[in-house]
């Protein structure tokens, strides 16, 4: 299996967070790569869940700090919920990819040959923020 970094980055180009995705098929389509760094990043915060989650979507009742997105309480993340967030995202136009080829797209079916590119930049108009359900 192959590895990829996936970087997030501001429009204006500041870096917001990295991530190493592992365990893809060497040929790995945008949406592969995007849904296993989320789903690894929940799982991890799942795993011990405290005040800041460090990962590409953005929790909703949480502000963004250096150290990750700090939540109002802490609690079990859904990642069905996360990686529907960030697909919603690039629906509507705020998130789109830039491969170290220079090529830049917002089609999630784009193929990415994982060992032949060094890393995949996201690049986000503004946070991706993972709504809570609603009560009941």
């Amino acid at each position: 299996m192959s590895e990829v970094l996936l970087r997030d980055v501001s429009r204006a180009g500041h870096e917001l967070g990295r991530r190493t995705v592992q365990d893809l098929p060497s040929r790995a389509s945008i949406r592969t790569i995007l849904e296993q760094a989320i789903r690894t990043e929940v799982a991890a915060y799942n795993a011990d869940p405290g005040p800041v989650y460090v990962g590409f979507v953005q929790p909703e009742d949480a502000m963004r700090y250096s150290d990750g997105h700090r939540m109002r309480r802490p609690r079990t993340l859904d990642p069905d919920r996360f990686v529907q967030a960030a697909l919603e995202a690039v629906a509507a136009g705020l998130l789109r990819f830039r491969l170290d080829d220079g090529v830049e797209t917002d089609d999630l079916e784009h193929p990415v040959e994982v060992d032949a590119v060094s890393e995949v930049v996201a690049v986000l108009e503004r946070p991706v923020v993972a709504r809570d359900a609603p009560p009941g």
